[in-house]
Order: structure tokens, then C-alpha cells, then sequence
């Protein structure tokens, strides 16, 4: 059965998601973890404020392997109002001299099951070599280190148990499954839940943003995709056209995809185009040219806001209305 490609009424305030004009509401900044790039950011909402986990470089920082182009951090960033942003001086989670990530940890994705906070990330050994980790905490300062959970990156869970068990979406270049009855032991399921489409701004690859949506409509999931090289650099050329990178191999845009609430291997619905794209200098220009990015996903205030990294450089906010 072909899946449908629009969103049901409840849903339809995806389609009305705008950049705010406070873009970008963090850039890398200081002498510290984020002097020169800070991006990718978990997000919750914790006593009141916007925590923002997120992905940080500070070039000065040398890696031990050969392999790793530089050595991420995760950094913690607080907001009043989900735009104006504070960022913790030193680092929540820093690989330390003996740890087996030495080119240290990225894109975390975080949600609270009950009273437990849940952070999924990605341990880097090298460069083809990211496992997926998982840690518990009560308070976001105090953590349970759970370790490898699944070979890939991108671990995205359901808050709630699904039929006995939590759901992860995960994985790089398709989007498999893995389920879990308690958080600490997980198995995979073999078929991918979303494949990439030639042709489309996910032709080469799909990877889960922030983690899943369950409504009463289905399991709304925000994935992000890459176009492939040509289509990245045709992209390209619509956006600037007298500036064309012939080095540009990725074109990163954010998009959705609506699972059956019952079952989450089955694909109800899913965006034919996205609903962020790179279009702004501060999104094109950076480590990596043409890259948005999803990965944090709050309620706040009355409004919804979905962060993203840009140019693997900085943080934009999209936002719509409760």
C-alpha cells in the first residue's frame, strides 16, 4: 500500500513551522568547548527553562586517532524564553584520556519516561566506527552510564511502551527499529522502517531528528535526509547560483513521516518535500556547506519549537503556535 503524503488536521501545524527571526540562537562562542562550533542539540524541558544538549568543538582540541577529524563534547545551554540561550562553561560529557571515544560523543537525542530522564547518543572510536549509547539520569547532572546499545547512530525512542515495549528509531542510511521492554537491553528488528526515494531530498540517506511524536493520528517522526551529490550541488545552484562548491557532496534537509500508532514498522504517511531546508548564509556556510539538520523538539510557553543544527556550526529554531 503506497503511503499517503499528507498530514491529518492535528498535524497540520508542521506545515506552518517558521525559522525565527533570532537565527542563529547560538553560535560557537568563547575559549571554551564551543569555541568554534557548536550544533546538533537534544532539548527538554526541565524546571521551568529550555536545556539544550548539544554537540561542541573546540579545534584546539587535537585527536589521539588519526582517524577523527576533531573531538566533540556535549554542552549544556539554558534558555527563559527557548531563544536566548546561556552556555554552561565546561562540558556534561567530555571522553576523558582512557575512554574508548576518542573522537568523543555526538548528536544526542533526549527524552523523560516518568521521573527518568533518557539520553541516546553517539560514541565515536573513529570514523567508521559510532555505536549508539544510552544513558539515565534523575536530575541532568547525575548520569547512569548504560553503554552500547545498538551498532549504529541516531537512536530516536517513543516515551511510552508500544504493545510491552519502547521503540527506537535508528540507523543512517535507512531508518531500522529496535525495541526494548526495559531501556537497557535492546534487539533489532531486521527490515528497515524507512528506506531513502531517489530523486528526493532524502535520495541518499534518512536519519531520525528528534524523537518520536506519539498522537492520536499515528507516530510522528522528524528525519532528517541528504540529497547525494548531484542533486545537492543542483540544489545548490537554485539557492546561489554564482556559487557553486564543486567539493559539495551533501545537501542536508529536515522532513516527517507518520507511523502506525499500534504498529511502528508501518509507514501511514510522509513528506514528499521537507519542511526545513538550507536557505539562510548561516545555514550553507560552515564545517559542513548546506546543512539543516533536527534533533530537539520541546512544547513551551504555548509554543512548539524544533531545533536544529547549521552547517554542523551553529543552532536555528523553528517555531509554530500551540
Amino acid at each position: 500500500m503506497k503511503e499517503a503524503v499528507k498530514l491529518p488536521p492535528h498535524l497540520a501545524w508542521i506545515e506552518h513551522l517558521k525559522k525565527s527571526p533570532c537565527n542563529p540562537v547560538i553560535r560557537p562562542q568563547g575559549a571554551g568547548p564551543a569555541a568554534d562550533a557548536i550544533f546538533n542539540p537534544a532539548a527538554i524541558v526541565h524546571d521551568g527553562r529550555v536545556g539544550l544538549l548539544c554537540r561542541a568543538i573546540n579545534f584546539t582540541r587535537q585527536p589521539r586517532d588519526s582517524r577523527n577529524w576533531s573531538v566533540s563534547t556535549l554542552v549544556w545551554a539554558w534558555s527563559d524564553d527557548g531563544f536566548h540561550f546561556e552556555l554552561d562553561e565546561k562540558p556534561a560529557f567530555d571522553p576523558g584520556p582512557d575512554s574508548p571515544y576518542q573522537g568523543g560523543f555526538e548528536d544526542p537525542r533526549l527524552v523523560k519516561i516518568g521521573d527518568e530522564y533518557v539520553l541516546t547518543f553517539t560514541g565515536v572510536h573513529n570514523f567508521d566506527r559510532t555505536p549508539g549509547l544510552i544513558a539515565f539520569s534523575r536530575d541532568l547532572k547525575h548520569w547512569e552510564w548504560g553503554g552500547e546499545v545498538l551498532p549504529g547512530r541516531a537512536i530516536a525512542i517513543t516515551r511510552e511502551r508500544i504493545g510491552g515495549y519502547y521503540y527506537g528509531y535508528w540507523g543512517n542510511s535507512c531508518i531500522f527499529l529496535a525495541r526494548s521492554r526495559d531501556l537497557r537491553s535492546w534487539e533489532t528488528l531486521k527490515e528497515p522502517a524507512l528506506r531513502p526515494r531517489p530523486g528526493r531530498f532524502d535520495a541518499l540517506l534518512c536519519e531520525s531528528a528528534a524523537p518520536p511524536l506519539l498522537t492520536d493520528d499515528g507516530i510522528l517522526l522528524f528525519y532528517n535526509g541528504d540529497r547525494g551529490r548531484k542533486q545537492a550541488q543542483n540544489y545548490a545552484r537554485g539557492i546561489i547560483p554564482c556559487y557553486v562548491h564543486d567539493i559539495l557532496w551533501t545537501c542536508y534537509s529536515t522532513g516527517w513521516a507518520l507511523f502506525d500508532r499500534h504498529d511502528p514498522s508501518r509507514l501511514l504517511a510522509r513528506c514528499e518535500e521537507p519542511v526545513l531546508t538550507p536557505e539562510r548564509l548561516y545555514e550553507i556556510f560552515g564545517i559542513s556547506f548546506y546543512t539543516v539538520f533536527a534533533q530537539g523538539y520541546v512544547e513551551f510557553k504555548g509554543r512548539r519549537f524544533l531545533y536544529y543544527g547549521c552547517a554542523d556550526m551553529r543552532i536555528g529554531v523553528a517555531t509554530a503556535e500551540m
